[in-house]
């Protein structure tokens, strides 16, 4: 259930991230749609993969909070909506901070 998930979250991420780098989605092209998804799904890809490795399987509920050409930011929680993990991804640097919002950081590095 949490693989289905964060794969959704993650493939909904790809096109916010086309959409927010463009404006409108009139003015993209089809050179540049590929270009942007390519660039975009490379960082998604890689910052979903740790999401899965350093939290607990029982989180399946992913919120994305801010998407935009220089940073993500998503809230991670469990199936009542309760939020227990935030995530900030800086895209300029490729740093990852995880942070449990009852224990801490348990995550801050460049992917």
């Amino acid at each position: 259930m949490k693989t289905i998930l964060l794969s959704t979250a993650a493939g909904a991420l790809l096109f916010t991230g086309i959409y927010a780098n463009t404006g409108e989605a009139e003015e993209i092209t089809t050179d540049n749609e590929a270009v942007a998804m390519e660039e975009t799904g490379t960082n998604a890809q890689e910052e979903m993969e740790v999401i899965q490795n350093e939290i607990p399987s029982e989180n399946d509920s992913v919120q994305v909070v801010e998407d935009n050409p220089h940073k993500r930011i998503l809230f991670i929680g469990d199936d009542a909506n309760q939020k227990k993990y935030k995530t900030i991804f800086i895209k300029d640097t490729n740093r990852l901070k995880i942070i449990d919002l009852n224990g801490g950081p348990i995550f801050n590095d460049i992917i």
